[in-house]
């Protein structure tokens, strides 16, 4: 069955090819654009071979310039046969664009991905060869908000399309514009007090993809304005016409309208939204906000609602405190109770750990507040995966590193057997870091991981007990010496001079010491 669907569907593919070869090299195969049109109508689940026809189509005509109709002012509307015949033209075109954003809703996965590739590559044809004359650049900003509007105002996700999109968020002009139309969008959106969780997906996911090339900031900018090496990349560029002109200063003002609009809605209330917009915010976001202690009160909020939630506002909590000097109380108890088994079912759990390395990482820190940390990850690495347990005990290691004192807690081979778990003076249930009683206990879980089944994981809990010694940071802290060496090979050096006096020629200067010193033998 499936042999006789993939026959079917080359005999139709063969079909088409025919049908468009036939209407672009003669008018009299006019009709055949009209034939494919209704085809659509026929068609319920595989569009893929229409898509791919009306593209060559329309693309070829944008190119030939057969779609340009100019317009002149106080001039009567010319009825010739050739102007009528544009007109239809323009008409067939408008009617594709329609099909082809019909098929970004329905049929099957790979049709509906091959309608926004088409979509798009039409926008780009358009934005190349526009349907009326123009002297600057040009952008088709209406192709695109018709296709954001799609994309929106789905009762599906379009994780996957809009995953699609991102090739063509890489150009310069689609993202400046792009951001445009989707700031006006969340401008009509805003009078619905609260749309569907899936339309603050689908725009969250949307204007994510938007920021994923970076948008320079000022002190950037300056720098790439001097370093004219690589041009960006630009969909609808023409030689011979004027450049497209890309100001971040507009990207990051219309970034900031597209996030205050969200932040109208009731993100709270869908936890995947809500989770969506807090990795916008921390990884692609903060930078760009012109006023971030805005977003106090939503990574406050979120802070407090545990889980993976509370591990992603960490991160933008972090930014406040280290950049805009933002004060948040019970910081670092907030982060100790994080610190449970659960957190290794969470995917975020490496960003916690990383977050906690900074966190912890001045040396002002009481140490009652450190020892309660590197007791509480301890006793977590009994307990966690091998692989989870190693990224415990570097933590600690950092932590041994950057607070000598911490030493005294290790048990080393000449002191007497740790005592039990049961006489271990440690409060794992108490919330508050400082009244968990750490100093007055050992980490005798790390003595015990030197026996673990797991040869990398015994071999590291022996190096964290190597910490009473003196000795250097650990080596996991440095780069490879692979890494070191390819750097080294990559530097380039300048011409190094080995004389004080520029030769002039092959013959040695009357002046030349080098013969009162020392006879050279031919």
């Amino acid at each position: 069955m499936a042999a006789v669907q993939q026959n079917l569907s080359k005999m139709i593919s063969a079909q088409l090819r025919n049908k468009a070869t036939e209407f672009l090299n003669s008018r009299k195969h006019a009709n055949n654009v009209a034939d494919i049109l209704q085809m659509f109508d026929a068609e319920s689940d595989n569009y893929t071979p229409l898509l791919l026809t009306i593209e060559v189509i329309f693309t070829e005509l944008l190119k030939r310039g057969d779609l340009v109709q100019e317009i002149i002012p106080l001039k009567p509307i010319d009825h010739s046969p050739e102007a009528e015949y544009t007109r239809w033209l323009r008409e067939c075109y408008e009617a594709a664009l329609a099909r082809c954003l019909e098929c970004v809703k329905r049929g099957r996965v790979s049709s509906r991905l091959q309608a926004l590739v088409t979509a798009c590559k039409l926008l780009q044809a358009e934005g190349r060869y526009p349907l009326e004359p123009t002297n600057g650049f040009y952008f088709p900003s209406v192709r695109l908000k018709n296709i954001f509007t799609v994309l929106l105002d789905s009762e599906i996700s379009m994780s996957a399309l809009i995953a699609r999109f991102q090739e063509f968020t890489e150009y310069k002009d689609v993202q400046q514009y792009g951001l445009k139309v989707l700031s006006s969008i969340g401008y009509k959106k805003q009078v619905i007090l609260s749309p569907s969780s899936i339309y603050m997906q689908n725009y969250l996911e949307l204007l994510d993809k938007l920021l994923a090339v970076e948008i320079p900031t000022e002190a950037k900018n300056k720098a790439k304005e001097r370093d004219d090496e690589k041009e960006d990349k630009v969909l609808c560029s023409v030689e011979g016409k004027p450049k497209f002109a890309y100001h971040p200063m507009v990207c990051r003002r219309h970034a900031n309208r597209c996030w205050g609009f969200a932040c109208q809605w009731s993100l709270c209330g869908s936890p995947r939204a809500h989770r969506r917009a807090l990795l916008l915010l921390v990884e692609r976001l903060m930078p760009l906000l012109s006023k971030p202690h805005l977003a106090t009160d939503m990574l406050c909020d979120s802070l407090d609602a545990g889980g993976p939630i509370s591990m992603l506002a960490l991160q933008g909590v972090l930014e406040l405190v280290r950049r805009h000097n933002i004060s948040y109380p019970d910081l670092y108890d907030r982060l100790y109770a994080m610190f449970e088994p659960e957190m290794f079912a969470t995917r975020y759990k490496r960003r916690l750990l990383h977050l906690a390395d900074i966190f912890l990482s001045s040396t002002h820190l009481p140490e009652g507040l450190v020892a309660a940390f590197a007791k509480r990850v301890s006793r977590l690495a009994l307990v966690a995966a091998p692989e989870d347990a190693l990224a415990l005990l570097q933590l600690l290691a950092n932590l041994l590193l950057r607070h000598p004192a911490l030493k005294r807690m290790i048990c080393c081979d000449d002191t007497p057997t740790p005592p039990l778990m049961s006489g271990d003076p440690y409060v794992m249930e108490e919330t508050s870091a400082m009244g968990s009683r750490a100093l007055g206990s050992s980490l005798w879980e790390v003595s015990a991981l030197r026996r673990h089944a797991a040869p990398a994981l015994a071999r590291a809990a022996a190096d964290v007990l190597a910490a009473a010694d003196q000795r250097a940071p650990p080596t996991v802290l440095a780069p490879p010496d692979a890494q070191m060496f390819d750097a080294e090979l990559k530097k380039r050096f300048k011409t190094i001079e080995m004389n004080f006096i520029r030769p002039q020629g092959m013959a040695l200067p009357a002046a030349d010491r080098l013969q009162h010193y020392w006879q050279l033998a031919a």
